[in-house]
């Protein structure tokens, strides 16, 4: 009788392990994959499948640079929601009734020659081969090992911002930032990973008028084909970016004066009233600094170029201030 507990606790721990490395296998397997179809490190801080309920939840995954850009992410996915189809799952088939990315922030960059980290992805490198030869294919018996047949009903997709990096001009890139009214825009009938990585790519792409990549061509290959002029998202604000930081006022000062000077010229600086005007790239800039009753340090930046709104010259010099920090 005494034994009996014993075997219990045995029991006990052994199925804990098995539940706690199940998650462990298939987030390290997720990784593997993703960063095979693209061509760039895959990370995830946390994973978590639930059998009973069919389903999956990702959090902090990150996608890399490829080889050849400076290290860093390329995209940054807070949150992935996953539903599952268990019995199709058995039956070797990956069927996804719905998937919702919550992406945060996609950094795209343009080196001095041109080209661009999200061109060097694997997916981006997708050919058309010839009808002939997709009949050849076909014929030919099917090999062991081949990926499991994937379907995905209903994608949502939410991007938040996207941040261009361009070392055209050279050494320290013009930055520009857009914020994104992407929400929960529909895809349906997505059926490979490559298809849904270049889809993800293109919608976030869209918004900094980014044209003729080699990325909208696989795009167009695997099915996805949502180029620029259908793109729905919407630039937020009308010439201004606003965020707060919890970090004492001077050193924010200091950091948004220093970059305002390294991007372009300072017209005039008030550290007192916590105003700096600058002119970055033909476009006149205002930075105004407040304290918040929260005791944090509120930074609004607005942009105009020949009284035009250019947001995406204050969202960059926001998002300089933030890494600076």
């Amino acid at each position: 009788m005494k034994k009996f507990p014993k075997i219990l606790i045995v029991v006990l721990v052994v199925i804990i392990g098995i539940v706690v490395l199940k998650d462990v296998l298939i987030k390290s397997a997720i990784t593997t994959v993703g960063s095979s179809v693209l061509g760039a490190p895959v990370k995830i801080e946390k994973f978590a499948l639930r059998v009973i309920t069919q389903k999956v939840h990702i959090k902090g995954m990150v996608v890399g640079n490829p080889k050849g850009f400076p290290e860093g992410p390329l995209v940054d996915i807070p949150e992935i929601r996953v539903d599952f189809d268990l019995g199709a799952l058995l039956k070797g088939k990956l069927h996804l009734p719905l998937v919702v990315f919550d992406l945060k922030e996609v950094v795209l960059i343009k080196d001095k020659d041109g080209n661009m980290n999200v061109d060097a992805l694997k997916v981006a490198q997708v050919k058309e081969e010839p009808a002939e030869k997709e009949k050849e294919e076909e014929a030919k018996p099917k090999k062991k090992g081949k990926a499991m047949p994937m379907q995905i009903d209903e994608l949502r997709l939410n991007v938040e911002r996207v941040i261009l990096k361009d070392y055209g001009l050279g050494e320290k890139p013009t930055i520009l930032a857009y914020e994104v009214g992407l929400k929960d825009k529909v895809f349906k009938n997505i059926k490979s990973p490559e298809h849904l990585a270049t889809l993800v790519m293109v919608q976030a792409m869209g918004p900094a008028g980014i044209k003729g990549a080699a990325i909208y061509g696989a795009a167009t290959i695997l099915g996805a084909a949502f180029l620029p002029a259908g793109v729905v998202g919407v630039l937020v604000g009308n010439d201004s970016s606003t965020a707060e930081y919890a970090t004492d006022y001077n050193g924010l000062y200091d950091a948004s004066l220093s970059i305002v000077k390294e991007a372009g010229t300072l017209k005039s600086e008030d550290r007192a009233k916590g105003v700096i005007k600058a002119k970055v790239d033909g476009s006149d800039v205002a930075i105004k600094l407040e304290e918040t009753p929260e005791k944090k340090i509120q930074v609004t930046i607005s942009a105009r170029k020949l009284m035009l709104p250019k947001p995406e010259i204050a969202g960059g010099i926001q998002y300089q201030i933030g890494e600076r920090l």
